[in-house]
């Protein structure tokens, strides 16, 4: 039903002109604001010439980034379910990119808090991933040259892991039992969204990637309540700074 609407039926119920496009899509997976400061000081830093609206109703967490005739939408999400709908929209309206970036839980044992993950898939239960890819088995992967690109440019300057993450939208149902069963079967990290992301852009055909920092390492009993993790705040906001650089010159690229 819903999922046969076209973008141009789509663009009048929301009032956008029929030539409305989305060239580019970056989601931070929280619920925190934080991300929408980064992306202007990425954007100055990089020195980008641009105007930002926030977009209403439905999409009212969405900011537009508007650069020469280019629009790009960055949001935040915190799980699935409304991330699922504003990636189908700007995947319909023409989305050439689409990353994440986030945070994640530590599964690798030996690997620290601050280290970074960039998934090559995720497995995931869960139904909006499951809506845009039905019949992969919970296997959900991303852009194998989209994640090189970024693998290339942070890989340099962070401690970087490759593998599969476990997408999981129920924190607090966490088990040690889980966390131990994760680790043990080659999980890398466990995060709610990269599912979500990977499977909707490749309904569309849209190349996706996702960039996390581990912020709770779970296997070594860690949670965000403890010491480690909140001592290490302030450098984890200097390393989503880092990604977001990335990101935002890499969403622009049109290679």
């Amino acid at each position: 039903m819903y999922k046969k609407i076209s973008a141009t039926n789509y663009k009048t119920i929301l009032g956008f002109p029929d030539d409305y496009r989305v060239d580019g899509f970056i989601v931070y997976g929280t619920y925190k604001s934080f991300p929408f400061e980064q992306l202007e000081d990425s954007l100055m830093r990089l020195k980008i010439k641009y105007s930002i609206t926030r977009l209403e109703d439905f999409l009212s967490n969405i900011a537009e980034i508007t650069i020469g005739d280019k629009k790009y939408w960055v949001t935040v999400a915190y799980g699935g379910v409304m991330l699922s709908e504003h990636l189908h929209l700007a995947c319909l309206f023409g989305s050439k990119k689409n990353i994440l970036i986030g945070s994640c839980g530590g599964l690798k044992k030996g690997a620290e808090n601050c280290d970074l993950i960039i998934p090559n898939w995720s497995f995931a239960n869960e139904s909006s991933a499951k809506a845009y890819q039905p019949d992969v088995k919970c296997k959900y992967e991303s852009d194998k040259f989209l994640n090189n690109r970024l693998v290339k440019k942070l890989a340099p300057k962070h401690t970087l892991y490759r593998g599969a993450t476990i997408t999981f939208q129920a924190m607090l149902a966490e088990t040690w039992e889980d966390i131990q069963k994760w680790s043990e079967l080659g999980y890398v990290g466990v995060e709610m969204e990269a599912a979500t992301v990977f499977a909707t852009s490749k309904y569309f055909k849209v190349p996706a990637a996702a960039v996390l920092i581990i912020s709770d390492n779970l296997i070594e009993k860690e949670t965000v309540e403890d010491d480690t993790a909140k001592n290490k705040h302030d450098q984890r906001m200097q390393i989503s700074q880092d990604i977001f650089d990335v990101v935002v010159e890499e969403i622009l690229s049109v290679n």
